[in-house]
């Protein structure tokens, strides 16, 4: 009896697995075919849908962020105009000069300290000059070369000393020229303040209209459209 019975559970076996692979190659063929399905539904859900509401939300965005933008604008030239148009703002740029001219007068002045440092630069290569006329430590001929080089050294240092009391002496007299002409600064600043306001006012403008153009296309989204 076993032995009648067992080509069929052969069969049977054969028959199942065909089955079973039949089945795996459909369930294979379905998944790409539905994830692509899902993955498609999923990312159509995520992208907001362009409606009226949402672009009514994105223009009142533009339009606040140009309001903030105008209004920081406006701040900061507001105070550019109130520190040019001080009254005292460039009588205290000319005071300042005025005592900057003073301390430099103090130093390029005939016993400043320019001519200090010039007068002792010049003292000192003569007295190198004179010691090495007296100097027993060298040999003649290296004397001889050292004498050569400390003449030479004191008469330049003639000609540059004389070349900067000269420099001296003529920027002394333009220092005093501004020194006297400091209410004549004083108004040039002010005219060159009211040149610079009046730049800054016209940047005004411009910022102000750009942010009305700006509030106009606002204000046509308001308008209910004609029926």
């Amino acid at each position: 009896m076993t032995d009648l019975f067992t080509p069929r559970r052969r069969t049977l076996s054969l028959g199942g697995a065909i089955c079973g692979a039949f089945l795996c190659t459909a369930m294979a063929a379905i998944s790409p075919a539905h994830a692509a399905e899902s993955g498609t539904s999923a990312s159509t859900s995520e992208a907001a849908p362009s409606t009226p509401l949402n672009d009514f939300r994105s223009q009142l965005g533009d339009v606040r962020k140009n309001l903030e933008g105008v209004n920081a604008r406006i701040e900061e030239k507001a105070k550019t105009i109130e520190s040019l148009s001080k009254p005292d703002a460039a009588k205290q740029q000319v005071e300042e000069l005025q005592a900057l001219i003073s301390q430099t007068l103090g130093l390029v002045a005939d016993n400043g300290q320019i001519a200090r440092l010039g007068a002792l630069a010049l003292g000192y290569a003569r007295s190198k000059q004179e010691q090495m006329r007296n100097d027993t430590k060298f040999t003649p001929s290296e004397r001889q070369a050292l004498q050569k080089r400390w003449d030479q050294n004191v008469a330049e240092m003639v000609k540059a000393t004389d070349e900067l009391a000269k420099a001296s002496s003529e920027f002394t007299q333009l220092l005093k020229t501004v020194q006297t002409r400091g209410d004549y600064a004083a108004e040039v600043l002010e005219v060159e303040n009211a040149d610079e306001m009046v730049r800054v006012v016209r940047n005004l403008a411009g910022d102000v209209r750009g942010a009305s153009e700006g509030l106009r296309l606002f204000i046509r989204s308001l308008t209910p459209p004609e029926s």
